[in-house]
């Protein structure tokens, strides 16, 4: 598919008009010295919600919607009150500088307060999806030597064994105070406002990662990963006067991005509590004139499944971005058709702490293309030495070090972490090729890449083009081995609703593969199921799949949804 969207039809003109001025003059030190104290220091939390607040203090910085519907719009001077109080009383709790504090927590307004004041207290932040049983969380708990963890009395079981013989404080933000276990509700220490300064490359945050082998890997990321949030609000988000919906959870790198890049834009951040409801997501945007959204392609393709049409009012909306797994064409196009917005991929991984790739409002769209780097950001294709390949060369997407948000380390794995660089570049992993317009084009996972009869083909390509037939909700591809071509291609299949598997539309599939790509792209075997194993950020999980086929080792499912 070779389609672009040139006319965007853009309801206010975009902060980032000539991406080649900008990116050409473009300087790290001049956003970093915006962000830091005139000692060099730094401290994201004060340069996100305190710096100028007597301008933003009435504006509403937080829109919570719980459980129940129940409605909270929290101003920036409430999110500074709320934050200075949790910084003063961790303090009071025995909180030192470097701490670490494990978030364990509903999407609920304490959570984002104990962000906000975790981090004025100079704490390094451990976001931890809620749905973890008791060994995932041990681990990360021993892994990152966490010594405070903020929960809510329905999780206190698992808490309580995951620390059991350990020296962890607990903040419990429902529950009464015993023993080691705080209530939220007795932090009562004073609102004035406590800082720490931080040198800039001293760790912020720790995002797990889980892979195929081994234990879950600690991401760490710098107190200046700050400047590139700043940047990415500005250049990828177009974050003006806004109401902004990221509706990732803040466990996962994205959504934890997402609410510093909303707040150092000083615009209203909405959070919804319950999980995905197709009609409930829409009112969202009705009710609240949601205006810039960011969400999981997953999320958009439960959408496409459920909905015929949309019967709410979503005028308001400008932008619509999803990323953290592949897109697809189809996606993109449909958006267009049912928003009257295009959709705009990017690209980014826990390691380079948010978006880092994207399609550039102002840009055209080259549909099926995560867009072209940011800013301040290199990136291009590489070998599996890193040595630079051409233009429309298949290879390792990598990027030059240097810039805020490339992660500094593996908390307590530093040879590992020196494993990702090769020739002065970081190698991300990720199959990609970059054309002579300098557009990136996501291929897939490189661990993911299928050989079929002597040909490399990659996941991503072919369900892209799956998608396109209008049955098909979701899927998924894999290699199997196959004596005849040494690896054969197996599809896993979710059809709309209404939709009955047959073997005609199994017959239209492979034809559709075989006609739009080649004969070895078309799968062999194709089974339709109810539904994909999918992480908690919404990335299909591939390697379970083809394990579970296999008959193989799963290895970390501590993520699985």
């Amino acid at each position: 598919m070779n389609i672009e969207i040139r006319e965007k039809n853009n309801k206010i003109s975009p902060i980032l008009n000539d991406y080649d001025k900008v990116r050409k003059e473009f300087n790290w030190d001049s956003v970093e010295r915006e962000l830091t104290f005139s000692d060099g220091t730094i401290n994201p939390a004060y340069f996100s919600i305190y710096q100028n607040i007597e301008k933003n203090e009435n504006k509403v910085g937080l829109i919570w919607v719980g459980k129940k519907d129940e409605v909270r719009k929290i101003s920036y001077h409430d999110l500074a009150l709320n934050g200075s109080k949790i910084a003063n009383s961790l303090k009071d709790l025995g909180f030192k500088n470097g701490d670490r504090i494990i978030l364990f927590s509903r999407k609920v307004p304490e959570l984002y307060f104990t962000m906000i004041g975790a981090t004025l207290a100079g704490g390094i932040l451990v976001p931890v999806f809620q749905s973890f049983g008791t060994e995932a969380l041990k681990y990360r708990i021993e892994n990152s030597g966490a010594h405070f963890i903020l929960t809510h009395e329905e999780l206190l079981g698992r808490v309580r064994d995951a620390t059991s013989g350990l020296n962890v404080k607990i903040i419990v933000i429902d529950g009464n105070s015993n023993n080691n276990e705080y209530s939220f509700e007795d932090l009562k220490s004073t609102q004035k406002l406590y800082v720490e300064r931080k040198r800039t490359k001293d760790p912020w945050f720790i995002i797990y990662t889980s892979g195929s082998t081994g234990r879950p890997k600690g991401i760490v990321q710098a107190q200046n990963t700050i400047a590139l949030y700043y940047i990415s609000g500005m250049y990828h988000f177009d974050l003006q006067d806004d109401v902004f919906w990221p509706t990732g959870d803040p466990a996962w790198v994205a959504g934890y991005a997402s609410v510093w890049t909303g707040w150092l834009r000083r615009v209203p951040v909405v959070t919804l509590e319950s999980k995905f409801n197709a009609e409930k997501w829409l009112s969202i945007i009705e009710e609240f004139k949601v205006s810039v959204w960011s969400t999981a392609p997953t999320a958009l393709r439960l959408l496409k499944k459920e909905l015929r049409y949309i019967k709410n009012d979503v005028s308001s909306l400008r932008f619509i971005h999803a990323g953290g797994e592949y897109v697809g064409p189809d996606l993109v196009t449909w958006t267009k058709d049912t928003f009257g917005v295009p959709l705009h991929e990017a690209y980014g991984q826990s390691e380079t702490a948010t978006y880092v790739i994207c399609n550039i409002i102002s840009l055209p769209i080259k549909v099926g293309s995560i867009g072209k780097p940011l800013p301040g950001i290199e990136a291009l294709i590489v070998d599996e030495k890193g040595n630079p390949l051409p233009p429309n060369s298949q290879g390792i997407l990598a990027f030059k070090p240097g810039f805020p948000g490339l992660f500094i380390g593996i908390w307590g794995n530093e040879d590992r972490y020196k494993e990702y660089f090769k020739g002065g570049y970081y190698l991300t992993g990720d199959l990609a090729y970059m054309d002579k317009d300098g557009y990136f084009w996501y291929l897939g996972r490189a661990d993911d890449v299928i050989k079929v009869s002597g040909y490399r083909v990659g996941p991503a390509e072919i369900e892209s083009v799956i998608a396109e037939n209008p049955n098909v909700a979701e899927v998924a591809v894999i290699g199997i081995p196959d004596e005849e071509r040494g690896n054969a291609i197996k599809a896993f299949i979710v059809l709309k609703k209404g939709i009955s598997p047959s073997e005609q539309i199994k017959n239209e599939i492979q034809d559709w593969v075989r006609k739009n790509l080649a004969a070895h792209d078309v799968p062999k075997y194709i089974e339709f199921v109810d539904s994909l194993p999918h992480t908690m950020s919404g990335k299909i999980l591939r390697r379970y799949l083809r394990a579970k086929e296999l008959g193989q080792d799963v290895g970390d499912l501590s993520t699985l949804e």
